[in-house]
């Protein structure tokens, strides 16, 4: 399952992901046949997404955090990765539950960048922040 709610998108936002995903489809597929495609392609087979906050499943006992990643002016990509064989992308700025194995992916995914030096220097490649910890209780 996937940390992305298709049912949200524009159909700009469904066709640019289709793109970042390397989906191929002919120009007059309608927007619920290119949400099955993407859906599909994200490894979600199953009903819908509801327009709540998506929520990444994984190992029951696994802590849930509600999550934001940030925005950003040069790297409008969403942040894409996988966990044990489930393939995840999550839109920036917006709020979602992840699984705590998904926080993990995130905090390892790094990039070097190098100032006019080279002196190297590793940065978050999604930064986010942990708005909560959610809990099963009301």
């Amino acid at each position: 399952m996937s940390d992305i709610n298709t049912e949200a998108m524009s159909r700009e936002e469904l066709e640019a992901t289709a793109k970042d995903l390397g989906l191929s489809y002919p120009g007059n597929t309608g927007d619920d046949t290119l949400r099955k495609k993407i859906q599909e392609a994200l490894g979600d087979e199953s009903v819908p997404l509801s327009k709540s906050a998506p929520v990444a499943t994984g190992n029951a006992k696994e802590r849930k955090f509600e999550i934001i990643i940030a925005t950003h002016e040069q790297d409008k990509q969403p942040a894409q990765g996988g966990v044990n064989g489930r393939w995840f992308v999550i839109k920036r700025g917006e709020k979602v539950i992840v699984s705590e194995s998904i926080v993990e992916n995130l905090k390892c995914a790094t990039q070097r960048h190098y100032d006019s030096e080279m002196n190297m220097t590793e940065v978050q490649s999604y930064p986010f922040q942990i708005l909560r910890e959610v809990t099963d209780e009301v």
